[in-house]
């Protein structure tokens, strides 16, 4: 019996050193088409697994203990055809180099929002539109509303004294969905979403898709998905850090570092922001008389900005960890907090929000493109009054708020898991199955008839990609959803592409659903003599939405024409009801309800074109016509303008170790319509930026100075006004950026 154990270990030694010896390494040079210019940072993956690497400042990449057997290596680099090659590991040593081409066509730039997974851009069969680095980079914005009005002229805000209010193709903010690398923006302030959360320094590019995109993403896609997606690095450390200062005590700060260490990875990124306001009118609307006619305001002086001062800070975490080279799982967290200040002549508190997130997941790829992902979110946002001054009771004299006290007045919690499984059954058909499960709720003390009410929803979705010929791609989705309040509901969701020469043909047609908010339901609160409520009573929203477009592509031009209709049934909106006794007693002059208005249509055409025109210089822009209506009214929807014109002039040259980046970048719009007030002014606004970047052995120092709103245009219309931007006129900004990588 000994003799057979001895017999056993040493069977068991020799196999495990057979098995120890069958590996190998793999390593070699990612280099431009020429063979010259090393590409640094370069993604080197193997298809259908977590093992990765990025290339060193060298351009040189390695792995090591490789089982020996047949691999699919990818490699990929931004602005660069991908290559794909087949290799088989043998045991010891393997060299494998790349030279990366080019890519005139953008053929290199992978996007996923409009399906869900991965399609180059070209060729993805719903139409989707990419902001690229390099677009970011050349308006070098302030802030998310700058950098969207400054690149599309689908893009519109309407500024308020909380923030600016996004719009796409004449449809609100609540009709848009506002992802941050594919997990839903939750919290708001005034309504809708604080997009002053997303910082533009942190913005490797973005992916929006117009129309109603229900099918595969839920409520609030009826507009468009608008999917931001965050700077990453596989390099094995990575370093950032941003700074720009401007005039009205324009700051901003940003710093990101990355490590990837082997199966383990983490990012943290920090960005702070802050701004002194400013005040574009001396003078606000008195409504002296207390009713809505307009002629009978008169102006009185204030000390009230258009644009009050601010400081805010957000902090970021995740984590990555590749179990085995199928099955990685993540998890990140994220704190955000702003002030609002307002003068204390004004009021005697600002305002104060704060968020918390954090999300979980894990992911198994079962082979080269089928997978399966299970995630879990939790976002809980809360809003309060900070008092910039102690609140004294003018009958007792007692202090009913203390300075820098914070008040409670909403806390808004949602939390949804979402299970998603991508196969093939052959390989013209690619599905994806998966369900998601959603609860929201919302406190609110004295702005809700029950203190805190909340919803859930259940929702089912399919989709099939396919390939029926050569050059027809279809995509058919549907999605079945539950709602605690308004029952079931299936939004069904058809794209095709027709690929011809040098041009693609589009076509969709989709159903959206949108059930009401909380806030739409059940929440009141009242604001400068005006008293605005819910609606217990309000009916889903559902839309209709057909689009059609064609894009010309070739070396170095590209044309996009896209007509679109988006009907909705039952839009959301407010109308002026009758104040009750108890309210007038109180104040209140003006009451406003949650109603559903009937039909609402939003319909016309984008052009996008760009041109690489010879010495270094590209010419993009793009023009958009909106035919926003009210048709139960017949009359336009508020804040839309009819006509929106965008246009840029780049430049870019590099000489070995410095490169010049020069954008000239202009919008134009006409008025915007507002029932029963003057329309906001339409403007013509444009932006000089400049940056100089030295680089070397992995280090890069990147200058930008630049000068904005050249003509020093400003609307100085009355406090309480509509506008149609709040910029303080010429400003000049100069930033600084450092990059390490090893």
């Amino acid at each position: 019996m000994q003799f057979k154990n001895y017999i056993l270990i040493g069977l068991f030694i020799l196999v495990s050193q057979s098995l120890i010896a069958q590996v190998g390494t793999l390593s070699g040079a990612v280099k431009e088409k020429d063979g010259t210019n090393p590409l640094i940072g370069a993604n080197v993956y193997f298809n259908g697994t977590t093992i990765g690497v990025s290339t060193n400042r060298d351009g040189f990449y390695s792995f090591r203990n490789l089982k020996v057997g047949e691999y699919e290596i990818v490699v990929s680099y931004s602005g660069y055809a991908r290559r794909k090659e087949t290799i088989e590991i043998k045991e010891g040593t393997n060299t494998l180099d790349f030279q990366l081409k080019k890519s005139e066509r953008e053929l290199g730039e992978v996007v996923i929002t409009g399906t869900g997974t991965p399609h180059h851009l070209k060729s993805a069969p719903v139409q989707t539109e990419l902001i690229s680095k390099k677009l970011v980079k050349a308006v070098s914005a302030s802030g998310f509303a700058d950098l969207m009005t400054g690149i599309s002229p689908s893009f519109d805000f309407n500024p308020g004294n909380m923030g600016s209010f996004m719009q796409l193709n004449g449809l609100g903010n609540d009709y848009i969905l506002v992802l941050i690398d594919g997990k839903r923006m939750y919290g708001d302030i005034g309504g809708q979403n604080d997009i002053n959360r997303i910082n533009p320094d942190d913005i490797e590019k973005i992916e929006v898709v117009k129309g109603a995109s229900s099918s595969l993403y839920g409520s609030e896609a009826i507009a468009g998905v608008v999917n931001v997606i965050t700077k990453k690095s596989k390099r094995k450390i990575y370093a950032e850090s941003n700074s720009r200062i401007g005039e009205h005590g324009n700051k901003q700060y940003f710093t990101k570092v990355g490590l990837n260490l082997g199966r383990f990875s983490s990012l943290t990124t920090y960005s702070r922001k802050e701004s002194d306001g400013w005040q574009l009118s001396k003078f606000e609307i008195d409504d002296d008389l207390g009713n809505d006619d307009p002629s009978d305001d008169i102006l009185a002086a204030t000390d009230a900005r258009q644009v009050n001062a601010y400081e805010d800070y957000t902090i970021s975490q995740r984590f990555d960890y590749a179990v085995t080279n199928k099955l990685s799982v993540y998890a990140i967290g994220s704190k955000y907090e702003k002030d609002v200040l307002l003068p204390i002549t004004v009021k005697k508190y600002g305002y104060h929000y704060k968020d918390f997130s954090y999300s979980a997941g894990a992911k198994y790829l079962i082979n080269k493109r089928d997978f399966i992902s299970l995630d879990f979110n939790s976002d809980q946002f809360k809003y309060y009054y900070k008092y910039n001054q102690n609140d004294i009771s003018s009958k007792s004299g007692e202090i009913l708020h203390s300075i820098r006290e914070k008040v409670l007045n909403t806390e808004q919690k949602r939390e949804d898991v979402n299970l998603k499984y991508v196969f093939s059954l052959k390989k013209a058909h690619q599905f994806t199955l998966g369900g998601e499960y959603v609860n929201e709720s919302l406190e609110s003390e004295g702005r809700l008839v029950n203190a805190k009410e909340d919803a859930y929803t259940f929702s089912a979705f399919a989709q099939d990609e396919m390939k029926l010929l050569k050059n027809l791609s279809l995509v058919a989705g549907v999605r079945y959803v539950k709602h605690k309040e308004f029952g079931n509901d299936f939004t069904p969701k058809l794209s095709a592409l027709y690929k011809l020469n040098d041009f693609n043909f589009r076509a969709t047609f989709a159903k959206g659903f949108k059930a009401p908010t909380i806030k739409e339901l059940y929440y009141h609160y009242e604001k400068r003599g005006n008293l605005y409520l819910g609606n217990s009573d309000l009916d889903a929203q559902k839309s209709d939405y057909y689009s059609f477009s064609v894009e010309y592509i070739v070396s170095k031009l590209s044309l996009s024409v896209s007509a679109y209709q988006n009907k909705i049934n039952d839009m959301i909106a407010y109308q002026t009801v009758e104040t009750s006794a108890a309210d007038e007693a109180d104040g209140i002059q003006n009451t406003r309800q949650h109603y559903n208005i009937g039909e609402a249509k939003s319909q016309g055409v984008d052009f996008l074109f760009n041109v690489k025109v010879g010495g270094g210089f590209t010419l993009g822009g793009g023009y958009s016509y909106v035919d926003a209506k009210n048709e139960t009214d017949n009359i336009r929807l508020e804040g839309v303008a009819e006509n929106y014109v965008n246009l840029r002039l780049l430049y870019d040259r590099t000489w070995k170790d410095y490169s010049l980046n020069f954008s000239l970048t202009g919008r134009i719009q006409d008025d915007k319509f507002y029932d029963g007030d003057p329309d906001a002014d339409g403007y013509n606004l444009w932006k000089l930026t400049t940056s100089h970047c030295f680089s070397s052995a992995g280090t890069s120092l990147e200058i930008t100075a630049g000068l904005d709103n050249i003509f020093d245009y400003v609307d100085n219309s009355p406090y309480g006004s509509h506008y149609g931007t709040l910029n303080p006129g010429r400003t000049v900004f100069i930033g600084c950026n450092i990059k390490f990588a090893k």
